[in-house]
């Protein structure tokens, strides 16, 4: 998968993308790629499937994970630990703004 592919699949949120593909763009193995999927990390469209394939924000999630197992050296189970933090705090981040935007407005 080039570049433009995945440059596609960001803009195109609504898009799906395939375990191959994934595999290909995280930079992970399939063994950790399983076992993010094992700890909830990411998520399968429909997980009883026989073929995975994935929502396009999944390239996103996947992509962190395979930077941070470069950078930090984190395994299977660190990354799902981290990935399931940073998207509690972009959650927090999303309801602080929202919060904030009501006390603006009114």
């Amino acid at each position: 998968m080039n570049i433009e592919t995945v440059e596609a699949l960001r803009v195109d949120e609504r898009g799906e993308i395939g375990w191959a593909q994934l595999v290909e763009v995280s930079g992970l193995s399939d063994a950790e790629l399983t076992e993010l999927v094992d700890d909830g990390a990411l998520v399968p469209v429909d997980p009883a499937a026989p073929s995975w394939s994935f929502t396009a924000y999944s390239v996103v999630v996947a992509r962190t994970a395979g930077r941070l197992h470069r950078e930090f050296d984190l395994d299977a189970h660190g990354l799902a630990v981290v990935l399931r933090f940073a998207a509690r705090i972009e959650e927090l981040e999303r309801q602080l703004r929202a919060v904030r935007a009501g006390a603006a407005g009114g």
